[in-house]
């Protein structure tokens, strides 16, 4: 079968740099209008924002301004009604509808990390073991007296969190720091995936019956304030 092949200067660039495409990490149905306030409720983009349906559970954020979608992608990670936003920032090149969804940016904080660990090149290591490192919160590491660092870290949502890790200098003894990750929506405390608890977890119906260990738990959470958001978002839509 024949067909037409298009030189690369014959396409025509489709701008969209301004724009995110995501979905939530669910099973239940989300209500289309009611996300889309909520959502905007939240970013309030200066210059105002669309949201549109494309299919497949998956939703065009298209912002009007470079820093009103740097703005979202700082604060991330979201969530509406408990289940997290997987977003990707597109390319000019790349489609909305085929793009992988998996990765997740999320603000790490490190705990009883020996003194003397808190290099550059040390939190780099600590934060590609949780995922993939992004930066330090260098404020965090200025203040001297905080009781962790902060890092920001990509999750591969296909995988389990990381609860702790081993550290120790040549020759010295092993120390456990400890990770709990801030604005962390539902994950499984049996098998430690993000989107599900246990009573969806594939491990707890492969042994229906059994006690099963639940190796997880809400001290990887970290505490933050419960701040509701009543405003309605059509006002930056």
């Amino acid at each position: 079968m024949k067909g037409v092949v298009v030189g690369e200067e014959e396409l025509q660039p489709v701008k969209q740099s301004f724009a995110l495409v995501g979905r939530f990490l669910t099973e239940k149905n989300i209500n289309f209008n009611a996300m889309k306030n909520v959502i905007a409720s939240l970013w309030r983009p200066k210059e105002g924002m669309e949201v549109h349906e494309l299919g497949d559970d998956r939703y065009p954020f298209v912002f009007f301004h470079v820093m009103d979608l740097q703005k979202v992608i700082d604060g991330s990670p979201w969530s509406f009604e408990q289940s997290p936003l997987i977003y990707h920032k597109l390319e000019d090149t790349e489609d909305a509808r085929i793009v992988k969804l998996n990765k997740m940016e999320i603000w790490l904080q490190i705990h009883d990390l020996p003194k003397g660990f808190m290099s550059e090149n040390i939190l780099r290591s600590v934060g590609d073991f949780v995922g993939s490192f992004i930066k330090t919160d260098k404020a965090w590491l200025e203040g001297g007296w905080n009781s962790f660092v902060r890092i920001r870290v990509r999750l591969d949502i296909d995988k389990p969190l990381k609860r702790r890790m081993k550290i120790k200098r040549e020759g010295g003894a092993w120390s456990w720091i400890n990770f709990k990750y801030e604005r962390l929506s539902t994950f499984c405390f049996v098998c430690g995936i993000l989107g599900h608890s246990e009573r969806e977890c594939g491990v707890v119906y492969a042994n229906p019956g059994k006690e099963i260990k639940k190796a997880y738990g809400t001290c990887l959470r970290a505490p933050g304030r419960n701040i509701k958001n009543m405003n309605v978002g059509a006002r930056w839509l």
